[in-house]
């Protein structure tokens, strides 16, 4: 979607949805239980979390200054969008640590 020119462009989507890219190819790798790789996800993982709560912030700045307004187009309005690329985030990072926790709990 990126390369189709059909997403919003700014610098902190594109973070954040680089940051999905990566967990996402981390969870489908089998490598994934590696603590290395683990180390990796959360040190990516928080980037993500950090630039999505900045942007989320900047939204919650305007309401407290009485300017906010919701984007005409409503699905590609920013304060949505970074609250639905934190949860995404968080949720992946999640499930790649407690993947390496279910592999090892014995049975």
């Amino acid at each position: 979607m990126e390369f189709a020119g059909t997403v919003y462009i700014c610098p902190y989507c594109r973070v954040q949805r680089t940051i999905i890219l990566l967990l996402g190819l981390i969870m489908v790798l089998p490598i994934a239980r590696h603590w290395i790789v683990q180390y990796f996800a959360s040190v990516i993982g928080f980037l993500g979390a950090v630039v999505a709560v900045n942007q989320n912030f900047m939204g919650w700045v305007k309401i407290s200054k009485g300017e906010f307004a919701f984007n005409e187009l409503l699905y590609i309005d920013p304060f949505l969008l970074s609250s639905g690329s934190l949860f995404i985030i968080i949720g992946q990072l999640w499930l790649i640590l407690k993947w390496h926790d279910a592999a090892h709990q014995p049975s």
